[in-house]
């Protein structure tokens, strides 16, 4: 059975050609392809099938939205949604099929594209309406793969209803986090102690060398290490983690290190090992200013 569905899930349902390569051969992603087990978005990025979902939408006619929509552009989402999620316009006299998630909305010519909410309009809603952690995986992807601007963002006209949590998500987005997977650790800190939690923060190592660490707060220096899994981990890469963990102790910073199942699946896990760690980082701090 082919590796690279589960490696196009494990980075949000949408990996570069690059990203493939590393964990296979061109032979492999090319067979993968004729099998239909993932699809091209646009050059040099794929992504599982969503061809169901489309006609889905064509039938009913409304538009794909959210997360569904995220998956149709190419970006990465932290959890692919149950149901297709879809969007019609608030006057539409349809009633909301059991098999898609169907919210009705006001909608203009600009928020659609063929069946499809536009990139900026998909990473509007999911901040809207989505967990911040799932929300912020979409909106840094779209920065990422450059399909919205900052200044999309900033400028986004955002609706009365949830209004505070999507300005939130922008404001939170970033193109520095590298995949869905550290937006959503970032997203649980941010959850945890909504402090300055910044994606590939800088550390200046004890020999003037800086290293970025996944996530990272530079007020109380605890630094969160998103451990994606490696399907070819040789002895060289274990000997680089520990030298790399064991150096940013050394400069002043506690690094907590997470599995993608922890993020995925254990979230209130993650959420209190950083609210633990980071209450005892301010409490040690505290007692020595004293």
């Amino acid at each position: 059975m082919s590796v690279i569905p589960l490696l196009v899930a494990q980075r949000g349902g949408s990996a570069t050609r690059a990203e493939i390569l590393e964990a296979t051969t061109p032979w492999a992603l090319q067979r993968a392809l004729e099998e239909g087990v993932v699809v091209r978005h646009r050059r040099g990025v794929y992504g599982l099938p969503l061809d169901g979902d489309h006609h889905r939408a064509a039938e009913l006619g409304v538009h794909l939205s959210h997360r569904s929509a995220a998956l149709h552009h190419g970006l990465g989402v932290l959890h692919a949604p149950t149901r297709p999620e879809m969007v019609t316009r608030r006057d539409r006299g349809i009633s909301a099929p059991e098999d898609v998630a169907l919210r009705f909305r006001p909608l203009t010519p600009d928020d659609l594209g063929v069946r499809v909410t536009t990139p900026l309009r998909t990473v509007v809603d999911c901040a809207r309406d989505l967990d911040l952690p799932e929300a912020l995986a979409v909106a840094d992807s779209a920065l990422r793969s450059r399909l919205v601007s900052p200044r999309q963002l900033k400028d986004a006209d955002l609706p009365r209803t949830g209004r505070v949590a999507a300005r939130r998500v922008l404001d939170l987005a970033s193109a520095k986090a590298v995949n869905p997977f550290e937006s959503g650790l970032r997203g649980l800190a941010v959850q945890a102690d909504d402090r300055g939690w910044v994606p590939q923060v800088p550390i200046t190592l004890r020999d003037g060398r800086t290293l970025h660490a996944d996530v990272g707060d530079p007020v109380t220096r605890v630094a969160l290490e998103a451990d994606s899994h490696e399907f070819h981990k040789k002895r060289e890469d274990v000997r680089r983690d520990c030298w790399r963990y064991d150096e940013m102790i050394l400069a002043g910073w506690v690094v907590l290190r997470f599995a993608w199942e922890h993020v995925m699946f254990k979230p209130d896990w993650v959420r209190e090992v950083i609210a633990w760690v980071v209450r005892q980082r301010v409490s040690s701090c505290s007692s020595l200013i004293a």
